[in-house]
């Protein structure tokens, strides 16, 4: 359903069905990346909203546990 593709440095180009571009996953200030839609309007499922949640999840995954072993997990 949801598809990542790298477009340049801190840029991933989003996917829906690998057709329609929804978006795009931009590197933030801090190193985790976040969802930018290119959409202003319309009706999203809470499956699409999932499946972007997942894909934005598993890209930020290495940088979040880089940062959990460097500076603690905050607990």
């Amino acid at each position: 359903m949801i598809h990542i593709e790298y477009t340049k440095a801190g840029v991933y180009t989003v996917y829906f069905n690998k057709k329609k571009i929804i978006g795009s996953f931009v590197m933030q200030d801090d190193g985790y990346y976040g969802y930018e839609t290119i959409e202003t309007s319309g009706y999203w499922s809470s499956y699409a909203l999932r499946g972007i949640a997942d894909a934005l999840d598993d890209l930020n995954k290495g940088w979040d546990e880089y940062i959990k072993k460097t500076l603690g997990d905050g607990k």
